[in-house]
């Protein structure tokens, strides 16, 4: 899991928030209680221009997951706003759909199987029951001779 992943997951209770660096950490502490690496909100988070939101640097270290809005200032960005990398192979999550019951399966009867003789297992060829057998070598080719 990617950092802004495990940003995005903490802070989605926080859409519209306005959070700190520390905010967010102790964020993904509660969310990830086993993970021990680092947590850098700056590598996911995007500045607002005028043609929308851009990556702060040449080039973006993770999905816009936040608006920099100053020093150690951070927006939570709704899902719809969140803009994603172009290598991120994460979909949009798509709302549970009701699922009807299967329809139920017939089954036939052993009876009807025996009287049709579809039960019958054809044997398999004896070539491919026995294991693969490695060729010898002569005894000449593996000897050395010193």
């Amino acid at each position: 899991m990617s950092n802004s992943s495990r940003i995005e997951a903490a802070t989605r209770q926080h859409v519209g928030a306005v959070l700190t660096n520390e905010q967010i950490a102790d964020a993904v502490k509660l969310s990830f209680p086993d993970w021990k690496g680092g947590i850098y909100p700056s590598d996911c988070a995007y500045t607002r221009q005028g043609d929308g939101l851009a990556p702060r640097g040449k080039q973006s270290y993770g999905d816009g997951v936040l608006e920099y809005l100053g020093a150690n200032s951070f927006k939570v960005l709704p899902t719809e706003q969140i803009i994603r990398r172009p290598g991120s192979r994460k979909e949009p999550a798509k709302p549970e759909v009701a699922k009807a019951e299967p329809a139920p399966v017939s089954v036939k009867p052993v009876a009807a199987l025996a009287a049709t003789g579809k039960n019958k297992k054809t044997p398999k060829s004896k070539t491919s029951l026995k294991s693969p057998v490695v060729a010898k070598q002569k005894a000449r080719d593996t000897h050395v001779s010193q």
